[in-house]
């Protein structure tokens, strides 16, 4: 093999690691870095590890499973319901009624100002969850029946 630093033919050779870099160096040019330790192979545990609780032992260095701590997202049904037209005049006339800047009323619902000053424009529509969010926090409803032709 070739050493990587120097360039001379070892049969030798080494990994080590200078700065980051992971090189193939003869035992000279070894001292430059650190030697390389390939990480040891760990085992992962099978679900049958967690099932009984031990008290001792191996098995009290066991890290127990953890536990899903939500639900998945309900699919919601699209009841026939379509933003309001004037979308972007209700939601400013109510933040203005409740005395909110856009600032405050965006930092309400987690948005950017620029979003909110967009969408009272109507520039860009809500998503369904900002509707939501924005529906609650104003005290608005900013969905209606769909007209069917």
């Amino acid at each position: 093999m070739e050493c990587e630093i120097c360039g001379k033919e070892t049969s030798t050779a080494k990994m080590i690691v200078i700065d980051g870099s992971s090189l193939i160096a003869c035992k000279d040019c070894a001292s430059f870095g650190k030697e390389k330790v390939s990480p040891a192979r760990v085992e992962r545990p099978t679900p049958t590890d967690f099932e009984k609780p031990s008290f001792g032992g191996e098995a009290a260095n066991r890290v127990p499973m953890k536990r899903v701590l939500f639900e998945p997202k309900r699919k919601e049904f699209d009841l026939g319901l379509e933003i309001v037209l004037d979308f972007g005049k209700r939601i400013m006339q109510a933040r203005q009624r409740k005395g909110l800047t856009a600032k405050e009323l965006a930092m309400k619902v987690f948005e950017k100002e620029s979003l909110l000053h967009k969408i009272e424009k109507q520039g860009i529509k809500p998503s369904d969850s900002l509707i939501k969010k924005l529906g609650k926090e104003l005290g608005i409803e900013l969905r209606e029946k769909a007209e069917s032709d």
